[in-house]
């Protein structure tokens, strides 16, 4: 067995965002932020609030290359509303008044449904949803998106965020890793997944060890049991009947499906198959790319190591990974 734990280690610094880049997202953020509120305290309203979302927010965010774009969600929280939705602007309003705010800022700036987006010349762009908090049926505070074709919807980003946040706390950093790791697979070979269905397949399914690669190896046995039970991935969070997956085809089901037994099998031949560490680190690259480091040929594939770590069960299933 290959211990390839220094290698996902040395691979997470590679894909985990710089302290630079993120010190320049955040300026461009914090200027958006004050050319929101200026616009609106001159229009004689009270200034938004906002808040950072998804995976920026939640560190899982991958580092983007060259001829790559990032993105960073900007929640803009309106002030001033009563719960009751009596008296709330259109959602078709609030974009517009977000869009003369922020007018001219750079020159490619586009309104979508559920969001202003400002795209920078540094391969990044940052959306701007737009929410007014509010009752849901039960009386109890959510916030509503607006959505220009779909009226105010329930988005409840915070509530995703404090969920994950809750469950790094219960598995530790290494969720969050496990996490960077999948979206590297999906982002190197273009895999219909998104960060947000990743995040929570990840969550949901992880599998405990001591080491990064049998983590992901697990996790990923155990995420591809489950949607072949039930390919399905509800959000834990209102609105809880949102189905993340439910626009894929059968064809779009078992491509994924294929998909992920090809990334298990390959780590699996890494872990456990490959004489020497080099070798299972060109098995890596292949799934990973190129910012997957190389290893070195003396380290062995090990008999000894193999007995006494080789992991006996996953998802509550004995299992052998070849």
């Amino acid at each position: 067995m290959n211990d390839l734990s220094n290698l996902f280690s040395a691979f997470n610094k590679k894909i985990v965002l710089t302290d630079t880049y993120k010190e320049n997202i955040r300026r461009g953020r914090e200027a958006l932020r004050e050319k929101i509120n200026a616009s609106y305290i001159d229009n004689g309203l009270s200034a938004p609030k906002h808040s950072s979302q998804g995976s920026f927010h939640m560190h899982t965010a991958i580092m983007p290359k060259e001829e790559e774009d990032f993105d960073l969600d900007n929640g803009v929280y309106l002030q001033g509303y009563a719960t009751d939705q009596t008296n709330w602007p259109a959602p078709r309003s609030v974009h517009d008044d977000i869009l003369s705010a922020v007018k001219g800022h750079t020159k490619d700036i586009s309104d979508k449904d559920t969001c202003i987006r400002v795209k920078y010349q540094d391969n990044y762009h940052i959306d701007l949803p737009i929410y007014i908090m509010g009752k849901d049926d039960t009386g109890n505070d959510v916030a509503y998106l607006a959505h220009t074709t779909k009226d105010w919807q329930i988005s409840d980003p915070k509530a995703l965020s404090d969920w994950f946040t809750e469950k790094v706390k219960e598995h530790g950093k290494v969720l969050r890793r496990t996490v960077r790791y999948l979206k590297a697979w999906t982002y190197h070979n273009s895999i219909n997944l998104k960060g947000i269905t990743i995040t929570i397949l990840a969550s949901e399914c992880f599998y405990s060890d001591d080491n990064d690669s049998l983590i992901l190896l697990g996790t990923i046995t155990n995420i591809i049991d489950r949607l072949e039970d039930d390919f399905t991935c509800y959000k834990p969070v209102r609105p809880k009947n949102e189905d993340l997956l439910s626009s894929y085809t059968y064809h779009e089901q078992q491509n994924l499906l294929e998909d992920l037994k090809t990334l298990k099998n390959k780590i699996n031949d890494a872990i456990y198959d490959s004489p020497n560490e080099r070798e299972a680190s060109e098995v890596l690259r292949e799934l990973f790319g190129s910012r997957f480091p190389l290893g070195n040929r003396e380290n062995k594939n090990g008999e000894d190591y193999l007995k006494t770590n080789q992991p006996e069960s996953v998802g509550g299933k004995n299992r052998h990974y070849a």
